[in-house]
């Protein structure tokens, strides 16, 4: 298993730009957006309990790879379910895109449904949101991620926002889904 925990001087890796000043969409924005990778990530409680889930799904280290869909059982894990979410990875390169296949209720109450919805659709301007794009498609070619953020809405408190992003891989061997945990950490 990696290592979890906080970084010891501060993140030692910073996605390009890592603080994304208030991107808005609708009335939502998203502001100092900070990504790392697992390793030296600060993870919440809830966060290192899904790694270690995940984490214990992986195959024998010595043969590599990464957990399947079906070795994911949602009885194991109903603590997490409200805060887990999948997503269909489509296509690769440039074009590389993902559909929300299953959202969380705990998801749902804080951003609101996107049950079936592409990412692209979601936030079509890459660039802008480089640092959530970034993590996709790494979590997408084998990386576990960690972000973290503000979220911030019109007349509503602003959200600490704590979001992780894992691989499952097909029969094949090839990603083809993610799973996630999103949650607002206490504390």
């Amino acid at each position: 298993m990696s290592a979890i925990g906080p970084p010891e001087s501060g993140p030692r890796f910073h996605i390009s730009g890592a603080a994304v000043a208030d991107q808005r969409r609708g009335d939502l924005s998203r502001t100092e957006a900070r990504g790392w990778l697992e390793a030296e990530a600060p993870v919440s409680s809830l966060g290192r309990e899904f790694l270690a889930y995940w984490h214990d799904k992986c195959p024998d280290p010595a043969t590599g790879g990464f957990p399947t869909r079906a070795e994911i059982v949602p009885e194991e894990i109903l603590k997490l379910l409200p805060y887990v979410f999948m997503i269909d990875v489509l296509g690769e390169g440039a074009e590389q895109d993902f559909r929300f296949r299953l959202v969380g209720t705990a998801i749902v109450d804080i951003e609101g449904e996107h049950t079936g919805k592409l990412l692209s659709d979601m936030f079509p301007d890459r660039e802008a949101y480089a640092v959530l794009w970034r993590q996709y498609h790494d979590a997408a070619a084998g990386k576990v991620w960690v972000r973290h953020e503000t979220l911030g809405w019109q007349g509503r408190d602003h959200v600490n926002y704590e979001v992780i992003l894992a691989p499952l891989q097909d029969e094949q061997g090839r990603v083809t889904i993610l799973i996630g945990l999103a949650h607002a950490p206490q504390g």
